[in-house]
């Protein structure tokens, strides 16, 4: 879509008005608006030339009022007295002119003019060519990849033109559009000749041909296409408001700085240098949004867009900025708190087909300027980050975000109750074999997921309705399949990983992994054990969903300055992996080192122990029931062990998982530590123990 902005550059403005004897002559005068001709390159034959141009900006005009064209001469200076070739402007400005009649081994030189109303003429640089029978062949392109291929060509007859000749390839994602498409010039002419095409998008068919340069003419060869094969962005979580992708658009690896492209250009060719033909407004998770629409999302229900400004500020508010060189290549790593980061390359800046190079980086953001809409807000490496301001006319490069994949399901929708009379109460998200089939509160297809899904839920009606004798807690669990019937969960409803310890009204998760996609559900409900036989009035129970994250990031990073295996209390009995305390060695460690954590729910450690083997006393138990204990930063929740289920028993060497679920917030946290009851007192020397926390999983992160 090409949008227009009223330029203050009238280059023609004194011309008009000098010529005009009254307004009668030249009713269009005062709102002609040209604000650049240049001549481009001519594509030539022995006998004849098509020549290219562009002419900014004829909007504000009537086509009745102006030509286009190209005046071409044997003589140097052709704008005197020169052959006039009348040419096609399309809504770019580029203008095309083809030349007839011409004599091999002639030079010509030509040059783009635009007359208004018949009157006064405006030319653009003189360029020259040489008509000549030399031939050029593009051939099949090879190693093509997402955003690369290799481009190959064959010249003949060249050694033969006078002067110097270059050979390269021109590309676009039209046919058409080849001609004045983007250009890949090699140093050396050689009779085969190839070039790697790097920046392309997935997915697109590109359209190309060999050339032969020729003074400002070249000699283009058979046009060939080739399709670029997709590609699935990899998604960093930096602990932010959105996902930030590992590459550039354009790019398969961090270090490569991808395409560029003017603001809110979806052709992603667009050379001009006016401002008025891009996009003056906001654009982020638009239809107008260019990487919106690219297909680089693989299996994921949320869509890539560009940063808006406020993302970008964010993103250099919350991470810590370092100059950095991978693989030779120059940039900024941005690394957040939880010890993910991103790296961005230095990359050039475009103005039309005129790249530079000044040793920053430049990056756009979805945000158009508050003061002037012909500019746009932008990212700028330059040894710091700050959000600046380019124009809408600079080709600059692109790195997306992405939301996280959560899915609010429509309120109302969700069905509860004892839908199979079996004393369970189920929530149903959506059941093709019941009642939601027709009526549920998400689009089955919607769930898509590569590796878990959380789903999170209020329930009310439990506290003050159960009766005497209840269990003290019921526990929840998903019942998942997706189409296929191949990728699911079906909760047994004994308290694991997966499920949770429902104690009364409150907000809680449940949640699956898996190693195969899941495209879409079939089954999708919540089953709680037996809370409809212990309610007084079941009917009372309702829920409602309030979120279904994909393929969550369920990770908790792990500071490893305070673990460390110690004696638990001081008693000389218990042994204690203290992951932090406050009021510990932990502590001392790490001030304040998990403070911005906040979840509900499940809290898994993975844990490594070793120097238990050949290390303990004779008569030692040699088995030691081990038990995660946690307190917020506020004491509530907290957990201290006791529950039948999260507990390890470590028997020797090896790696351990133990968990706990803290229905309710957590923020923060005061004491986090793994308690191995009776293993000091049975080791010959604790000092020869070491611990390593592995992993962290909370699928509750907030």
């Amino acid at each position: 879509m090409k949008h227009k902005i009223l330029s203050g550059m009238m280059l023609l403005a004194a011309v008009f008005t000098a010529a005009c004897s009254s307004d009668d002559d030249y009713a269009a005068s005062s709102s002609a608006v040209v604000t650049s001709i240049t001549t481009g390159e001519a594509s030539v034959s022995a006998i004849s030339a098509t020549a290219y141009g562009t002419v900014q900006d004829l909007s504000s005009l009537n086509a009745s009022t102006y030509q286009v064209g190209t005046v071409f001469s044997t003589a140097a200076d052709p704008t005197n007295g020169g052959t006039r070739q009348l040419g096609t402007i399309d809504e770019q400005g580029n203008v095309t002119s083809v030349i007839n009649g011409l004599k091999e081994g002639t030079t010509y030189y030509y040059a783009t003019f635009v007359t208004l109303q018949g009157k006064v003429t405006k030319y653009g640089d003189v360029k020259s060519f040489i008509a000549t029978d030399a031939d050029v062949a593009t051939a099949d392109a090879t190693g093509i990849s997402a955003c690369k291929a290799t481009l190959n060509g064959q010249a003949s007859g060249i050694s033969d033109i006078l002067g110097s000749t270059s050979v390269g390839f021109k590309y676009a994602t039209t046919e058409e559009g080849v001609a004045n498409g983007s250009d890949l010039s090699l140093e050396e002419s050689a009779a085969t000749f190839s070039a790697v095409a790097q920046g392309l998008l997935p997915e697109t068919t590109y359209y190309y041909a060999a050339y032969s340069q020729v003074g400002d003419g070249f000699i283009l060869g058979n046009i060939q296409h080739f399709t670029t094969a997709s590609q699935e962005m990899e998604y960093v979580d930096l602990g932010l408001s959105v996902l930030w992708a590992k590459c550039n658009i354009g790019a398969e690896e961090e270090t490569e700085a991808g395409l560029t492209v003017g603001f809110g250009d979806q052709s992603f060719s667009n050379r001009s240098t006016s401002v008025n033909d891009y996009t003056p407004w906001s654009i982020t998770a638009t239809d107008e949004d260019f990487i919106y629409n690219l297909h680089i999302d693989g299996g994921s229900p949320m869509k890539s867009y560009i940063p808006s400004a406020a993302q970008v500020e964010e993103l250099i508010a919350k991470t810590t900025q370092t100059a950095e060189e991978v693989n030779g290549v120059k940039g900024i790593r941005f690394t957040a708190s939880n010890g993910n980061s991103i790296f961005l390359p230095l990359t050039t800046y475009r103005n039309g087909s005129e790249v530079t190079a000044d040793g920053n980086g430049y990056y756009w953001t979805s945000t158009v300027s508050d003061v002037n809409e012909a500019y746009g807000k932008s990212l700028k490496l330059s040894g710091s980050a700050s959000v600046e301001l380019s124009s809408l006319a600079y080709g600059l490069s692109l790195r997306s975000v992405r939301p996280y994949a959560v899915i609010t399901p429509e309120p109302g929708k969700l069905l509860v109750g004892d839908l199979e009379n079996n004393g369970r109460i189920r929530l149903e998200i959506y059941n093709e074999y019941g009642a939601t089939s027709g009526n549920s509160g998400i689009s089955p297809s919607s769930i898509k997921f590569n590796n878990n899904m959380v789903v999170t839920f209020t329930i009310t009606g439990i506290n003050d309705n159960m009766k005497e004798g209840a269990a003290a807690y019921h526990v929840a669990g998903l019942e998942y399949s997706d189409p296929t019937w191949g990728v699911g969960y079906w909760s047994a409803l004994e308290m694991g990983k997966y499920e949770a310890a429902i104690t009364g009204d409150g907000t809680y998760s449940v949640w699956m992994e898996t190693e195969t996609a899941a495209n879409g559900a079939i089954v999708f409900c919540i089953d709680i054990k037996d809370l409809a036989a212990d309610a007084i009035d079941a009917s009372k129970i309702k829920a409602e969903i309030v979120s279904i994250k994909l393929d969550a990031d369920v990770s908790q990073a792990v500071d490893a300055r305070p673990v460390g295996f110690q004696n638990k209390d001081g008693k000389d009995i218990d042994g204690r992996i203290e992951i932090y305390n406050e009021y510990g060695n932990g502590g001392a460690a790490a001030p304040g080192c998990y403070n911005e954590m906040s979840f509900s729910g499940l809290c898994l450690v993975d844990f490594t122990i070793k120097g238990i083997d050949n290390n303990l006393v004779s008569g030692a138990a040699g088995n030691y029931k081990t038990e995660l204990s946690f307190a917020d930063a506020s004491w509530d929740p907290s957990y201290w062990g006791g529950a039948p289920y999260g507990a390890a028993n470590v028997t020797g060497d090896g790696s351990y998982q133990v968990y706990a679920y803290l229905p309710g917030l957590c923020e923060g946290a005061v004491v986090w530590t793994i308690e191995l009851y009776g293993l000091w007192q049975d080791l010959v020397d604790p000092s020869k123990v070491e611990v390593t926390v592995n992993s962290i999983t909370i699928p509750g992160k907030q």
